[in-house]
Protein backbone atom coordinates (compact mmCIF):
# COMPACT_ATOMS: atom_id res chain seq x y z
CA UNK A 1 0.00 0.00 0.00
CA UNK A 2 2.62 2.49 1.09
CA UNK A 3 4.47 1.47 -1.82
CA UNK A 4 1.27 2.06 -4.22
CA UNK A 5 0.82 5.57 -3.17
CA UNK A 6 4.14 6.81 -2.73
CA UNK A 7 4.60 5.74 -6.74
CA UNK A 8 1.06 7.46 -7.63
CA UNK A 9 2.63 10.68 -5.45
CA UNK A 10 5.66 10.41 -7.64
CA UNK A 11 3.67 9.82 -10.91
CA UNK A 12 1.49 13.10 -10.04
CA UNK A 13 4.60 15.24 -9.41
CA UNK A 14 6.41 14.16 -12.89
CA UNK A 15 3.21 15.28 -14.78
CA UNK A 16 2.04 18.40 -12.86
CA UNK A 17 6.14 19.40 -13.98
CA UNK A 18 5.34 18.08 -17.74
CA UNK A 19 2.60 20.93 -17.94
CA UNK A 20 4.68 23.77 -17.10
CA UNK A 21 6.81 26.02 -19.31
CA UNK A 22 10.43 25.38 -19.48
CA UNK A 23 12.71 28.32 -20.64
CA UNK A 24 15.68 27.16 -22.78
CA UNK A 25 18.93 30.04 -22.55
CA UNK A 26 20.89 29.53 -25.99
CA UNK A 27 23.00 32.85 -25.46
CA UNK A 28 26.02 32.53 -23.25
CA UNK A 29 24.54 35.45 -20.99
CA UNK A 30 22.63 35.14 -17.34
CA UNK A 31 19.48 37.00 -17.65
CA UNK A 32 17.22 37.85 -14.61
CA UNK A 33 13.65 36.09 -15.34
CA UNK A 34 10.30 37.64 -13.87
CA UNK A 35 7.91 35.36 -14.30
CA UNK A 36 4.06 36.22 -14.06
CA UNK A 37 1.31 34.29 -13.54
CA UNK A 38 -2.40 34.39 -15.40
CA UNK A 39 -4.21 37.46 -13.39
CA UNK A 40 -0.88 39.01 -11.73
CA UNK A 41 -1.37 36.19 -9.02
CA UNK A 42 1.75 35.52 -8.39
CA UNK A 43 5.38 37.06 -9.55
CA UNK A 44 8.80 34.95 -9.20
CA UNK A 45 11.90 35.99 -10.14
CA UNK A 46 14.50 33.47 -11.34
CA UNK A 47 18.73 33.49 -12.32
CA UNK A 48 18.60 31.46 -16.17
CA UNK A 49 22.39 30.63 -16.46
CA UNK A 50 24.36 30.85 -19.65
CA UNK A 51 22.73 27.67 -21.98
CA UNK A 52 20.84 25.91 -20.02
CA UNK A 53 17.31 25.26 -19.81
CA UNK A 54 14.51 25.70 -16.58
CA UNK A 55 11.75 23.49 -16.50
CA UNK A 56 8.97 23.86 -15.36
CA UNK A 57 8.54 27.63 -14.40
CA UNK A 58 4.96 28.12 -14.63
CA UNK A 59 1.93 25.97 -14.32
CA UNK A 60 -0.89 28.19 -14.62
CA UNK A 61 -2.71 27.76 -17.61
CA UNK A 62 -0.60 31.35 -18.63
CA UNK A 63 2.13 33.42 -17.90
CA UNK A 64 4.48 36.43 -18.95
CA UNK A 65 8.33 36.05 -19.15
CA UNK A 66 10.32 39.00 -19.04
CA UNK A 67 14.00 39.44 -19.23
CA UNK A 68 15.44 43.08 -19.82
CA UNK A 69 14.69 44.07 -23.41
CA UNK A 70 11.88 41.42 -23.93
CA UNK A 71 8.64 40.33 -22.76
CA UNK A 72 6.48 37.00 -24.35
CA UNK A 73 3.26 35.02 -22.83
CA UNK A 74 3.43 31.65 -22.95
CA UNK A 75 0.74 28.87 -22.07
CA UNK A 76 1.71 25.87 -19.77
CA UNK A 77 2.65 22.98 -22.17
CA UNK A 78 5.13 25.65 -24.28
CA UNK A 79 9.23 26.15 -24.12
CA UNK A 80 10.37 29.54 -24.66
CA UNK A 81 13.87 30.29 -25.77
CA UNK A 82 16.35 33.16 -25.47
CA UNK A 83 18.75 33.99 -28.47
CA UNK A 84 20.69 36.77 -28.99
CA UNK A 85 18.66 38.80 -25.90
CA UNK A 86 15.43 38.02 -27.05
CA UNK A 87 12.47 35.86 -26.61
CA UNK A 88 11.58 33.41 -29.33
CA UNK A 89 8.89 30.64 -29.81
Amino acid sequence: MRKTLFVTTLMLAVGSIALATDVVNQDAKTYNLKVQSEGKLSISNYTVKPNTTMYGLCGASFCSFEIPGSKVEARKDDRITIRGGKFVK
